[in-house]
């Protein structure tokens, strides 16, 4: 049976604040290298006049942002494989959440997640799967 959920842009804000936020160094493998500028005007996803770039720019058409995985190989910040998180990229790592991850999935839509869950996401949105942890 296929079950459709509707995900607002403030949801996958909470995932993406928690998965680059949370604790002393977010989502230790994953650094934020770049900001794509969206191609238009940028409505903040938490709510209120401010737009944090690591938040609003993914789920902005045109928006991203580029992380690095500080943890693939002998990469450096001079030369590294960009990955693009964008709303395809979000709009992935849902979906591959709720595949593969059941629990993560299940505390997302009880909005009980928590850093461990934002990573999860943020490892299936960039990399296709839970890599590290």
């Amino acid at each position: 049976m296929r079950v459709a959920v509707d995900v607002t842009d403030e949801r996958i804000g909470c995932l993406l604040c928690g998965a680059f936020e949370s604790g002393p160094a977010g989502s230790p493998w994953a650094r934020i290298m770049d900001y794509r500028e969206p191609e238009g005007p940028v409505t903040p996803a938490l709510g209120g006049d401010r737009v944090y770039r690591h938040i609003d720019y993914p789920l902005a058409a045109g928006g991203a942002v580029v992380v690095r995985d500080c943890y693939a190989g002998d990469e450096s910040d001079a030369e590294y494989t960009a990955l693009t998180l964008d709303r395809e990229a979000c709009e992935r790592g849902l979906i591959l959440m709720a595949q593969k991850s059941p629990r993560h999935w299940g505390d997302f839509l009880a909005e009980d997640d928590d850093a461990i869950t934002a990573d999860i996401f943020l490892q299936y949105a960039l990399l296709g799967d839970v890599v590290y942890g």
